[in-house]
């Protein structure tokens, strides 16, 4: 039919435009975070691409339901102000005839999200976690290139080698710059090696090299001692010892590792990745309900009042979700309190527009 695929097109290009321009937002916006963490030494410089790309791509889903909410709300709002709902109506279509481009619509959007929420977005936050604890342990030596500062995570201490060897375990020309709360130390070495103890400890045994320390007052930062002293070695932590893995987060485990541990806190990220793919559905209903509004109605009202329920409908999902995980709500509570309500809400504002139209609930 000319209408069902007519609307689907708008849908769809819509749709496009719509998920461009977020999806530029969100990078720009994961772009300044991770840099923020990679010049707070969190993670490895190099790998900042890797993560902007890792974290957006667990963002996908709210993409996904906000574009489709977007798309839905400006077509439907743009038909009634153009009068093209008028010559729907006149044909005999009603609101309701709307939802068969609208499910045309829907179901690749669906089907995407629900690979991002349990395929992808646990994929992407594994990998991340692996990156950032790689970045976390890799020695600081290792991170250092030749010939330029380098700032280890917490910008605690600095380092720079002259040269590494292609093994990595050895460098050549370190200089080091220790501070502490009331102690600034320098360390000049010829060499150093990177060694292991029997705990598990990782050092870097400088060779052949000078110690000096400043040491001040930490009221009034006045000066109180200096000190100077040589070395044949000189071990200088890099690594503590780890007492165990770190587990898994439980936005980064399959779906079926969260229905084997069965606690509060699996079952509100269940809760999040559903309640993910419902939205996707409970949003186009929202917004063909809120779309409906007079031609010569002011158009920034409408748009104001859907995003106000968009905000809403998302922090109370958000908060539903938190406390599912806490173990004071079901799981089945979770589900309909917010995502149940919202569409029952959006279903009422239907089916008000529908009486109020000139069609009616009449068929074609």
């Amino acid at each position: 039919m000319i209408f069902e695929q007519a609307t689907a097109r708008e849908f769809r290009q819509l749709a496009l435009n719509i998920f461009v321009v977020l999806l530029a937002v969100l990078l720009a916006v994961t772009l300044v975070r991770v840099l923020d963490r990679a010049a707070g030494g969190t993670i490895d410089p190099g790998d900042v691409v890797v993560f902007m790309l890792l974290s957006a791509s667990t963002s996908l889903n709210q993409l996904l339901a906000l574009t489709a909410f977007l798309a839905v709300l400006l077509s439907v709002s743009r038909a009634f102000r153009d009068h093209e709902m008028t010559v729907w109506f006149s044909t005999g279509l009603s609101l309701l005839d709307w939802f068969r481009p609208l499910a045309r619509f829907l179901w690749p959007l669906l089907l995407a999200s629900l690979a991002v929420a349990w395929v992808g977005a646990p994929w992407s936050a594994r990998e991340s976690d692996r990156l950032q604890n790689l970045s976390q342990r890799r020695d600081e030596s290792l991170q250092a290139v030749s010939g330029r500062f380098r700032e280890s995570t917490g910008g605690e201490r600095v380092f720079f080698v002259g040269e590494v060897s292609d093994d990595g375990d050895r460098v050549d020309e370190v200089f080091v710059v220790q501070h502490e709360a009331d102690k600034t130390t320098w360390l000049l070495a010829r060499s150093g090696t990177l060694r292991t103890d029997a705990q598990g400890n990782r050092f870097l045994d400088l060779e052949q090299g000078r110690r000096f320390d400043l040491k001040w007052s930490p009221v009034g930062g006045r000066f109180e001692q200096a000190r100077e002293l040589g070395f044949e070695h000189y071990g200088l932590l890099v690594r503590p010892a780890t007492s165990s893995a770190r587990a898994t987060p439980l936005r980064a485990a399959t779906g079926g590792e969260l229905l084997a541990l069965g606690d509060a806190g699996s079952r509100g990220e269940l809760l999040r990745r559903v309640g993910q793919s419902v939205g996707l559905v409970v949003l186009p209903v929202l917004a063909m309900g809120l779309a409906a509004v007079a031609p010569r109605s002011g158009r920034a009202y409408h748009l104001l009042q859907a995003l106000l329920v968009y905000l809403i409908y998302s922090s109370l999902t958000t908060v539903a979700e938190s406390l599912v995980a806490r173990g004071e709500w079901p799981f089945a509570l979770g589900l309909l309190a917010v995502h149940g309500g919202a569409l029952l809400l959006g279903a009422g504002l239907l089916a008000g527009r529908v009486r109020g139209s000139n069609s009616g609930f009449q068929p074609r």
